[in-house]
């Protein structure tokens, strides 16, 4: 009997729980909850506040006064003018555009160090933590499981004990020797 009891008041206990809890049957928690503060306004921005349209009162104050001067159109040459280059537009065909007349793209100058590196498959890169430019290669055997420096084209790295995916290594990196010994290499 007592291990029925205690199930039984346990299950009571949780159901209890259950029926008091806020936003329960689809409606919302009421107050504000730590988490998630207080309730969300939003307002539309579409028009302006009507405080802030101005009226016609203050739209003919801010003009300028009956006698100030107003602008003039240009005299009838003008619109001579404009008719004649109108007529001209409709009959005549459009100018292809000026091959001078385009700005030049210049040419990406290149080292004969770069050129050489691009050339032999490597990547010229910025390596390193002086700023310079070096030619990076990728090894066949990067990944591969290595014991020693003549087990890799690169570097055999001491601690994942496997082959550099890179050659040459630039920083501070912790490599073995043919002989197995670890040693560190730093290049920069």
């Amino acid at each position: 009997m007592p291990r029925l009891l205690a199930p039984l008041l346990a299950l009571a206990l949780l159901a209890a729980c259950q029926l008091g809890q806020p936003g329960r049957d689809g409606a919302a928690a009421s107050g504000a909850n730590p988490v998630t503060g207080g309730a969300i306004t939003t307002t539309t921005l579409d028009a302006p506040p009507p405080a802030a349209t101005p009226t016609a009162a203050e739209i003919s104050a801010t003009a300028a006064p009956a006698g100030a001067p107003r602008p003039q159109p240009r005299p009838d040459t003008a619109t001579a003018a404009t008719a004649e280059t109108a007529e001209t537009a409709e009959t005549a065909e459009p100018a292809p555009p000026d091959p001078a007349a385009e700005p030049a793209i210049p040419a990406i100058l290149k080292s004969p160090s770069e050129i050489a590196c691009e050339d032999d498959g490597g990547t010229w890169a910025r390596a390193g933590e002086g700023g310079g430019m070096a030619c990076i290669y990728q090894t066949r055997d990067g990944g591969r499981r290595c014991d020693g420096k003549d087990d890799c084209e690169g570097e055999c790295l001491a601690r994942s004990r496997s082959c550099s995916p890179i050659k040459p290594l630039f920083g501070c990196n912790a490599v073995l020797l043919d002989t197995g010994a670890e040693v560190t290499l730093c290049l920069d």
